[in-house]
């Protein structure tokens, strides 16, 4: 399987399980527990911009797309700055500038630097949304709604951060293991 075989299946299975986690989140935040709104993709898409960069771009597309659709009773103006905040959550990626996107895996302070770049960032634009559309922001309503999915998104992290190699540079530790078999196979 060559690598970019292996980038297109990866990227759609991460991008449904996006897809997927929004969907249950915005069925449960229609119930009675409208106040409780999981939606667990922006760590899942964090980790995809580790694993394959800006091509990661593409998952944010579908979960911004789906968001448009499950919220399409919005006016067009709510619409746009909620997707604007969903592409927010790219910002993070400021960080493989500054330390590798490997780095980042190895060490806790990067990793939660990481994540909670992409997460206020999509944060603070629905709080500049929310005060464009009404001039005034609901902070208890944010933070509640925020609050849990901060604290599930990093321990998400977390735990993936704990798996040798899944959240890694994937075309180079594919590149390794190709060169690292070529060399068995010469032996």
């Amino acid at each position: 399987m060559t690598i970019a075989k292996y980038r297109l299946i990866d990227l759609i299975v991460l991008t449904l399980l996006c897809v997927i986690i929004d969907i249950v989140g915005f069925f449960v935040s229609q119930s009675d527990l409208i106040f409780f709104y999981v939606t667990l993709s922006t760590p899942i898409l964090l980790i995809i911009y580790i694993r394959w960069d800006y091509r990661g771009l593409i998952s944010t597309l579908v979960v911004a797309i789906l968001h448009l659709i499950l919220y399409r009773n919005f006016d067009l103006l709510s619409l746009a700055l909620y997707v604007t905040s969903i592409f927010m959550i790219s910002t993070a990626m400021i960080w493989f500038k500054l330390v590798g996107r490997n780095q980042i895996k190895q060490e806790v302070l990067w990793l939660t630097l990481y994540f909670l770049t992409g997460y206020l960032m999509m944060f603070f634009t629905q709080v500049l949304a929310q005060y464009i559309l009404f001039k005034e922001i609901e902070w208890i309503v944010l933070i509640t709604r925020h609050g849990l999915n901060l604290i599930l998104g990093w321990v998400i992290l977390m735990i993936a951060k704990r798996q040798e190699d899944f959240m890694v540079d994937m075309e180079k530790y594919l590149l390794n293991q190709i060169k690292e078999r070529q060399q068995e196979e010469h032996l």
